[in-house]
């Protein structure tokens, strides 16, 4: 059976034309390379070389042809070699992400894919914008490798959640408000108004905490919800109610909306980087390397 290593001697003794300089060039001994060259021949069923002298050759045709087809074989050899090596360094693949809308607003997702392209240029990135549950799910599928989301105190079984960002609260306010004119506003303020909110579940995730707090004097009254952030600051736009968001979604700009900052709680918004507890992807696990060293180094 014909070997890589068939594929060298010839090149060695093809380039070099003598036995004996290309075995010294191989580091093995010249009467093992001849039997080598007479073990390929007989493979192929065509003679490659002709003998000038004991140790001197010449190409055949067959041989000339076969010299350009055993260079591509090796370089090709090589190539798939220096492929495997940086996909298993996770230099080379793809990576896909998923994440909420709420935890892409900060930049933390876009510098940390602008950061890893910059040391893996040859991965690839798929994003694909997904809500909580949805996300768990497609993580368990398979569909993508990592998550941007809000941190929770628990995760789904099998995946593991690392805290990337905490931000301050902030209070998404119709412009005509009566607290619109203040540049922040004490939780202690806020018995009395009426909230729109998220699903349930993300509503306690992301100010759950508050509404403990507002429940000490009154329980907080949720005028709507909805199942996105848009369409949350689009029904504060419209007069229904407040409602609680993180200091990057102060930033987005929606008319009729403005945004004051929300005191006298500890609270934060905090975003994690989810994945795999047993991910064995050496790019996702060069990723969350990255991550990781990012959030401990801030």
């Amino acid at each position: 059976m014909m070997e890589l290593r068939h594929f060298r001697y010839f090149i060695a003794v093809a380039e070099e034309l003598h036995f004996t300089r290309a075995a010294a060039r191989l580091n093995i001994a010249a009467p093992t390379l001849s039997h080598q060259i007479r073990a390929l021949e007989s493979i192929l069923g065509a003679k490659l070389l002709t003998r000038k002298t004991r140790t001197a050759v010449a190409l055949t045709q067959a041989g000339k042809r076969f010299l350009d087809e055993a260079r591509a074989t090796l370089m090709q050899a090589d190539h798939a070699a220096l492929v495997v090596r940086r996909a298993a360094r996770g230099e080379v693949g793809n990576l896909a992400i998923g994440y909420l809308f709420s935890a892409s607003c900060s930049g933390t997702l876009s510098s940390a894919i602008m950061e890893f392209h910059a040391v893996h240029p040859e991965v690839s990135f798929q994003l694909r914008k997904l809500q909580p549950f949805t996300l768990y799910a497609a993580m368990a599928d398979g569909l993508i490798d990592v998550a941007f989301t809000r941190a929770t105190d628990r995760y789904p079984a099998g995946l593991v959640g690392m805290t990337i960002e905490r931000l301050p609260l902030f209070l998404a306010i119709p412009a005509g408000h009566r607290l619109a004119a203040r540049k922040q506003v004490s939780v202690d303020e806020l018995g009395t108004e009426e909230f729109v909110s998220t699903s349930v579940a993300m509503e306690v995730g992301l100010w759950g905490d508050i509404a403990g707090t507002i429940a000490k004097t009154a329980t907080p009254r949720i005028a709507a919800r909805a199942d996105d952030v848009f369409s949350v600051l689009n029904l504060v736009s419209a007069g229904i109610g407040i409602s609680v968001v993180s200091e990057a979604l102060g930033r987005l700009a929606i008319p009729g909306v403005v945004y004051r900052k929300l005191t006298g709680c500890s609270q934060q918004a905090e975003f994690a980087v989810v994945y795999r507890r047993n991910e064995d992807a050496p790019v996702v696990q060069a990723f969350i390397s990255q991550m990781r060293a990012k959030t401990l180094g801030a």
